[in-house]
């Protein structure tokens, strides 16, 4: 293993969007009466700075958000974010990624941040929500033996919205939530020929408090709770390609501390089993996995743990109409997300789930690469949210259409690093060769991060 040689690169960044949408702050409600449409623009301007030494890559990416509503507002409104990553060869046989991310901005402009093939359902607060988040991460690797992989992770993050009701006419007090996560996990994981099982194991607590004036439907409180969970999962290689895997296990969600909005509560724990199963495509240009899935998670943006029913599909692969060669950059490039969920809110007193919330999500795109560091985006995203009666006053439903038309920009465009993308359970496959190890050349590239074969540089 060789050690490659220092370099540090320096990039100047710009994204912008203008985008329509027919419901632009996702005001409750389905019919066009209730929705409220306008064009929106926005810029981020940022800079990137990445180092590839012996051993580590580090990157720090931050950047302003400077959004327009051209008839819902008179000023723009700006906001930003900030994001550190770095990858770490302790010795030969371990590996470390860190990750540390901060943000603010407005609620519904989120997920434009993110590619298309990597947007989630998520159940949102309606109105003009903003939000202040931030989140740290730690996973760590070590082979013990050619078959035995020991991982372990480390996790925090922490959310803060307010539905800005003072702004309103008459003006009222704001809804605010303020919430916490924190935990940590271990897991083993044992590879046979074509298939590997493992099991992991963890623990989280979190802090889920919502501030909500005298007069709402649903008063304030605050939920503190504990949650170990044990997981078993297989993955199983049909051939270099299709792969499918299935997980099961169980989580326990324990009230601690008294709330002091409901002191004379008795809250009671409860058991929720969890279980997924998926298969995936890895091809030599891009990916395709679909994935069905209950789950228990805490929903930091509306102060609520949940169990989550969801049926997913996510896909990054190239268009052939531009460039029909098997290239590794790809100058047209097709992203999808689909998916649809059932979220059950988790009653923090009695520990059962007293409600329903259904969610649908569809997110797809085109982007045009014409040279590494620039792109161009036509994307269109779907959101539908209803509740029954019981959730209407917590998270009401709305329904929202919004059509796209982005551009990125770096430059220079070639990163002197790129952090390597791993997380515990990010690989699909058994053989795990949708992770190549650091200086290889990618199984499966990063469609989006132009020009294929950046910061790849010697082996190490």
């Amino acid at each position: 293993m060789t050690a490659a040689a220092q370099s540090t690169s320096w990039h100047g960044t710009l994204n912008g969007d203008v985008a329509a949408t027919d419901n632009v702050f996702a005001e409750p409600g389905y019919s066009l009466s209730n929705r409220n449409g306008d064009l929106f623009f926005q810029l981020r301007p940022g800079f990137l700075v990445a180092r590839n030494a012996p051993r580590m890559i580090n990157s720090l990416l931050a950047e302003a958000e400077i959004i327009h509503y051209a008839l819902n507002s008179k000023y723009p409104s700006v906001s930003g974010r900030v994001g550190w990553n770095g990858f770490f060869l302790p010795g030969p046989r371990s590996e470390m990624v860190m990750a540390v991310n901060g943000s603010t901005g407005i609620l519904t402009s989120l997920q434009s941040r993110s590619a298309s093939n990597e947007t989630m359902i998520t159940i949102n607060p309606v109105g003009k929500v903003t939000f202040r988040q931030a989140d740290a991460n730690e996973y760590f690797s070590y082979i013990v033996t050619r078959e035995l992989r020991f991982s372990q992770s480390l996790f925090a993050r922490y959310n803060r919205t307010s539905d800005n009701a003072e702004d309103f006419e008459p003006p009222m007090e704001n809804t605010i939530t303020d919430s916490a996560e924190t935990g940590l996990a271990m897991s083993i994981d044992r590879s046979f020929e074509v298939s590997s099982l493992s099991l992991e194991g963890g623990v989280s607590v979190s802090r889920l408090e919502r501030k909500a004036p005298v007069t709402a439907m649903m008063g304030s409180r605050l939920d503190r709770q504990v949650t170990p969970r044990l997981r078993a999962a297989y993955r199983r290689d049909l051939d270099q390609r299709f792969s499918l895997g299935a997980d099961g296990g169980v989580v326990y969600v324990r009230p601690i501390l008294t709330d002091p909005y409901n002191p004379m509560d008795e809250r009671r724990s409860g058991f929720f089993p969890v279980a997924g199963a998926q298969a995936s495509l890895t091809g030599v240009w891009g990916r395709g996995t679909l994935a069905a899935r209950r789950d228990v998670t805490p929903n930091l943006e509306i102060a609520q743990n949940t169990v989550n029913d969801s049926l997913s599909l996510a896909a990054a692969f190239p268009l052939p109409w531009l460039d029909d060669t098997r290239r590794r950059a790809p100058k047209l490039i097709g992203l999808a997300s689909l998916g649809v969920q059932h979220t059950r809110l988790i009653d923090s007193v009695s520990s059962d789930t007293t409600s329903s919330i259904y969610a649908a999500r569809v997110d797809v795109a085109v982007t045009y690469v014409p040279r590494p560091g620039v792109s161009y985006t036509a994307r269109y995203e779907g959101q539908f949210q209803t509740s029954d009666d019981e959730a209407m006053a917590t998270v009401p439903g709305f329904y929202r259409n919004t059509i796209y038309f982005s551009f990125a920009v770096r430059y220079p465009a070639n990163v002197a690093g790129v952090v390597p993308k791993r997380r515990a359970g990010s690989s699909t496959r058994a053989d795990r060769a949708d992770q190549a190890p650091v200086g290889a050349e990618p199984v499966v590239p990063d469609l989006l991060e132009e020009g294929g074969e950046e910061g790849e540089g010697d082996e190490r």
